[in-house]
């Protein structure tokens, strides 16, 4: 069983149909109660035609043969589709949806998910019959972006398809899965009446704390206390059970025990609440009846169309003018702002917006996610990232639900919102702590790290570091580089800077521009345009240390001064970046205050002031990290050719055993699945004597992440190169499926740790291999372990050396 969003946002169970009397019950109840053109479009013929062993037939044997999806509301089917096996590689499908559930995404929905399970039981091409009036089932095909083919005759059109996705059908499947997301959300964000269940007349008691927040945070909706004893709460009227409050709920917060939950949660589906937010523990992170219980409560939900972020939540914040709700235990509530946050903690999560609060950082909203039973981070990124208020998001996470997910869909918001994550959990110790509380098995750290600079995200260290590159970000036009120069009156904080500046790989340009302590204020103003303004120069790192009590207001004055006038420069002939545009941070060591600050320059632009060198430097690296991912090319998924991925796991699936998993080791086997892959390996034998360098890529199935490439070893016979003896580069890992520009990144990665000139002929070879792998394991879910040795030869030829590879039988 799955959840789906339709395109309005209503949530869908989505599941296999079963030969039970249920599920024929309720396929004949949808037969009987679609209109006679529906029954018409789907079987051509009248609803009296159909049968039950019609019926048996269309919920097929699971998959192998025939397959039937069914979503439902709990109560009843909504739309069923199905595929029937015509031969080893071709299915017909079909599809239908009840009347009043049409326009809503359903039969995008149940296509996408009938040919993810059809490719998997290795077919590869699906075909419908369509009426060709029946328009509607005609937009739903097209709109899947597989690369159709419509014949037609008499009436009736023809349509097929491979399986296959492409970026088209990939990134509409994307957009439909964004758009839905964020519309199930709306409610959350953007309530005009919330019920709070459990609030309390006494002070102390959580209920009572989380009504005040709503009623302190100005909320511009209504608010209703719930409480079956009390008349009222903090001078409200009060009413005793969600069913009697006198309007329609958007947003349900529930702060009642979890023995008394499952009564509030049934009158939450009574009454149609669709947002619903529980704050109370007790659940998955206590023991296994608790986990019981949050999945009941789930199934429920789901079964009633709602969606539930919690349990065990700390609350959420809506800062939109608006809305303006503090439904969190957030004692301060932020400035208004560009800047969202999910936190996986709760406590955190609170310190987090203390910290916002007091560093002036504005926030558009906050979630506090708790246990994630339902609402997740990934829906959340969905839901930001169409989301015009929103600039920039910040996330403490523990751990990742669908990491191939958080991956794909970071890698497109990033592209133009910066997106900043604290991960922990990395070490062992760490790790048992947190799965004590409510955090899956955590991920190998390496490959957190991969995914990371694979899409883009800012990965910071530390809750303090996080603000330390926000601040930095959101500050105005300024756009990082790797070459840095120092404008300084004390040349302590110089050393330091530039220490720190070499271990975060950031260029420094000398000398170190030491004004002295004579004339501070116009020597800044002097000394900062004419650095701005030098062409070897991306970015400044400014650093004061106060001598009298007016100094640091003049030197404010003096920075300000020099921004504004650099910014009325004639942009620059030669392509060169404008003085203006160049980052510019400042440490101004001074006591009693170790907050990062603002030198306000104009409406448009600030400049971060940090309380120490360190700080300065290490925000500025991470922006200029991230300022150099976007501008370079994110690249693609190319169309490879010679590529025959449909033969390439033809050749495994003949292999595996009805059960189990099969090692394939034989040359022969391995040789026609590298024939059929393409590329320009040569599959000749080789001598030892004639390979200077083997390149070793794995292939391992992670258990969170998926599939990966590891560049495991790029291993030297360097007796032929500058460097003695023999180098072992350290892993180079990507998540599948990699862009060309990946396959680059992951080969450059590799061979920069050792001193090896590999000619461009084999570089390119190899790279063109690394894209075949990634494409063949992205469409061959049957691989689970694969290892590759290829050997590199002085006349540039590129060999295979040695291949293995396992496999095993997929479950629909």
């Amino acid at each position: 069983m799955a959840r789906v969003i339709l395109r309005d946002g209503h949530v869908a169970e989505l599941r296999k149909a079963k030969n039970t009397s249920q599920d024929r019950t309720w396929i004949r109840n949808l037969l009987e109660n679609v209109s006679e053109q529906s029954r018409y479009f789907r079987f051509a013929r009248s609803h009296e035609d159909v049968d039950d062993s019609v019926i048996e037939e269309m919920i097929g044997d699971g998959g192998q043969n025939a397959l039937t999806l069914m979503c439902t509301d709990g109560h009843q089917a909504l739309a069923i589709g199905n595929y029937r096996r015509l031969d080893e590689d071709r299915a017909e499908v079909a599809f239908l949806v009840s009347d009043d559930m049409q326009e809503r995404g359903l039969g995008s929905l149940l296509l996408e998910h009938l040919a993810e399970a059809a490719y998997l039981n290795g077919i590869k091409q699906f075909e419908a019959t369509v009426q060709s009036d029946n328009e509607r089932m005609m937009n739903v095909f097209r709109a899947s972006g597989f690369a159709m083919t419509i014949n037609q005759e008499s009436g009736v059109m023809h349509v097929t398809w491979p399986l296959r996705q492409n970026e088209r059908s990939r990134g509409l499947q994307e957009t439909r899965e964004r758009l839905a997301t964020a519309a199930s959300l709306h409610g959350f964000f953007h309530p005009k009446t919330v019920a709070v269940i459990g609030a309390s007349r006494a002070p102390d008691r959580l209920g009572h704390v989380l009504f005040r927040h709503i009623l302190n945070s100005d909320f511009r909706g209504t608010v209703y206390p719930v409480n079956p004893t009390a008349p009222s709460v903090a001078a409200v009227k009060a009413y005793p059970t969600l069913k009697d409050v006198p309007e329609k709920v958007d947003l349900a917060v529930i702060v009642v025990p979890a023995n008394q939950i499952l009564s509030v949660i049934d009158d939450c589906i009574e009454v149609g609440v669709k947002s619903v937010m529980i704050l109370s523990s007790g659940f998955s992170d206590t023991d296994k009846p608790g986990t019981e219980l949050e999945y009941e409560i789930l199934n429920r939900l789901r079964s009633a169309g709602a969606r539930l972020i919690g349990p065990n939540s700390l609350g959420l914040i809506q800062m939109d003018p608006d809305v303006r709700l503090n439904a969190s235990f957030a004692p301060l509530v932020p400035e208004h702002g560009r800047v969202a946050i999910a936190s996986h903690s709760g406590a955190l999560g609170i310190t987090i917006l203390d910290y916002a609060t007091r560093i002036g950082v504005g926030v558009s909203s906050f979630v506090s996610l708790g246990n994630r039973s339902d609402v997740s981070g990934n829906d959340l990124l969905q839901y930001w990232e169409s989301d015009p208020s929103t600039d920039m998001i910040l996330l403490y996470l523990e751990s990742f639900g669908n990491p191939r997910k958080f991956s794909r869909i970071s890698r497109r918001i990033t592209r133009h919102k910066p997106i900043l994550a604290v991960k922990s959990a990395r070490t062992p110790v760490s790790v048992n702590v947190a799965k004590s509380r409510t955090v899956a098995v955590a991920a190998e750290d390496a490959t957190v790290e991969a995914m990371f600079r694979q899409t883009g995200i800012i990965r910071v260290e530390t809750l303090q570091e996080l603000f330390d590159v926000a601040v930095l970000l959101r500050s105005g036009d300024g756009h990082a580089g790797r070459r840095v120069a120092i404008v300084t009156n004390t040349a302590g904080g110089a050393v330091m800077a530039v220490d720190r500046l070499l271990r975060e790989g950031l260029e420094f340009v000398a000398p170190v521009l030491n004004i002295g302590f004579e004339s501070l204020a116009e020597s800044y103003r002097t000394v900062l345009p004419q650095v701005l303004r030098d062409e070897s120069v991306d970015a400044v790192v400014v650093l004061f240390t106060p001598v009298g009590p007016s100094d640091e207001e003049a030197v404010r004055v003096a920075i300000s001064a020099a921004l504004c006038e650099v910014a009325n420069d004639a942009p620059p002939q030669n392509g060169a970046r404008h003085p203006y545009e160049k980052a510019v941070v400042a440490n101004f060591l001074t006591t009693g205050d170790y907050r990062v600050r603002y030198l306000e320059v104009d409406a448009e632009r600030s400049i971060p002031i940090y309380p120490f060198p360190e700080q300065a430097v290490r925000a500025l690296a991470k922006v200029t990290a991230y300022h150099e991912y976007r501008d370079r090319d994110p690249g693609y998924i190319p169309d490879l050719p010679d590529f025959d991925i449909d033969l390439a796991r033809s050749v495994i699936r003949k292999r595996l055993p009805e059960n189990g998993c099969a090692e394939i080791s034989d040359d022969t086997t391995l040789k026609r699945i590298i024939r059929a892959l393409g590329g320009k390996l040569c599959l000749d034998n080789v001598s030892d004597e004639r390979v200077f360098l083997r390149v070793e890529m794995r292939i391992e199935s992670d258990p969170q992440f998926g599939p990966l490439l590891r560049l495991d070893m790029v291993e030297a016979d360097l007796s032929r190169t500058s460097v003695p003896g023999q180098g072992v580069a350290l892993p180079a890992i990507r998540l599948i499926p990699l862009t060309d520009a990946d396959a680059r990144g992951i080969w450059r990665e590799a061979i920069s740790k050792i001193e090896v000139t590999v000619p461009g002929a084999a570089r390119d070879g190899i790279q063109d291999f690394i894209l075949r792998l990634s494409q063949w394991i992205d469409n061959a879910p049957e691989v689970t372990r694969a290892t590759f040795t290829l050997g590199v030869t002085e006349d540039t030829s590129v060999y295979l050396l040695s291949s293995f590879v396992e496999a095993t039988r997929v479950e629909v």
